[in-house]
């Protein structure tokens, strides 16, 4: 007998991508609307959480390769990275190989500031696991190299 609570059912293979895409899409709106953003700091808009996001994990990265990699335009890439800068979480460095070239690098606010997020991510994320059934919660463990290599299909 199946329920609409019944997780363990698999989905035909034409429904897989639209579920998968749906899930994410508002697992991704969750997870941004969960970010509580350091006391006296504000909510940021999406487009710099993401550019805040890419630095940080790629520090040196310039405005064109952060444009290309977010599907931006330079442009807009280049005016938030303005605002991030004059707000203290984004540094301009010239390249040593070519002055010209600009590359971005995290502040000191920047990095405190995603480990205080990551932390309030994590534990609501660790609460919310805890309140699922224990089978649940290792299905999921169990499906995160598989989601991860999809990833990496989807990056080809």
């Amino acid at each position: 007998m199946s329920t609409s609570m019944d997780t363990t059912r698999l989905l035909p293979d034409t429904e897989l991508p639209g579920d998968l895409a749906s899930l994410v899409w508002t697992l991704q709106r969750t997870l941004l609307k969960a970010r509580k953003p350091p006391e006296g700091q504000k909510v940021r808009p999406r487009a710099q959480v993401e550019l805040l996001q890419l630095v940080t994990d790629q520090p040196g990265i310039s405005v064109r390769e952060a444009a290309e990699t977010l599907r931006m335009q330079p442009n807009n890439v280049s005016s938030l990275v303005s605002v991030l800068v004059n707000d203290g979480f984004l540094q301009r460095v010239a390249d040593p190989a070519d002055r010209r070239l600009i590359r971005l690098q995290p502040t000191e606010q920047m990095h405190r500031a995603r480990s205080y997020v990551d932390a309030e991510l994590h534990n609501d994320i660790a609460a919310a696991l805890a309140e699922l059934p224990a089978a649940a919660a290792k299905r999921i463990r169990a499906a995160i190299p598989d989601l991860w290599a999809l990833v990496e299909k989807l990056n080809e």
